[in-house]
């Protein structure tokens, strides 16, 4: 039987990660793994063009944790305020969300989506309470949200 070497580009299971070089049957490399995309023909030509594409893309990872690294800092300075209506008890009425947090922020210029808001259910109780914003996998920002009763 001929066998070939390939260039994983994707993960494919029992078989190796996307970037690996295995060595597989011809007919399986020509009738399933090349023609569906999971795998291109090992030359010397493709895996360096692979290891350029590989490099570029830490590259570029490296530096948007860099950009999101400082927004984290500036974002850890900043203070948050939301005056909530107040019940009977003296309770706030409502809650502030994860919605409301990143709203706010985007008020102040920040690009930051509700789902980066790591807020499990929203704030209930009048005080300072710190709120994770996860910019990168990496990087995560703490805001001070300060909730205050209606005058």
């Amino acid at each position: 039987m001929k066998q070939v070497n390939v260039l994983l580009v994707k993960d494919v299971p029992k078989l190796g990660k996307a970037g690996d070089i295995v060595r597989v049957r011809w007919g399986y490399a020509k009738n399933y793994l090349i023609p569906k995309g999971f795998a291109l023909e090992a030359t010397p030509s493709v895996v360096k063009q692979w290891e350029n594409q590989r490099r570029m893309k830490e590259l570029s990872l490296k530096r948007k944790k860099g950009r999101m690294e400082q927004l984290a800092r500036r974002l850890s300075g900043e203070r948050l305020l939301f005056v909530l209506k107040t019940n009977e008890e003296g309770k706030p009425f409502g809650s502030v969300s994860a919605k409301d947090v990143a709203d706010k922020l985007k008020e102040l210029g920040y690009d930051i989506e509700r789902s980066q808001v790591l807020l499990e259910e929203g704030l209930t109780e009048f005080g300072t309470h710190d709120v994770e914003i996860k910019l990168h996998p990496e990087v995560v920002a703490r805001v001070k949200v300060r909730l205050e009763p209606e005058e």
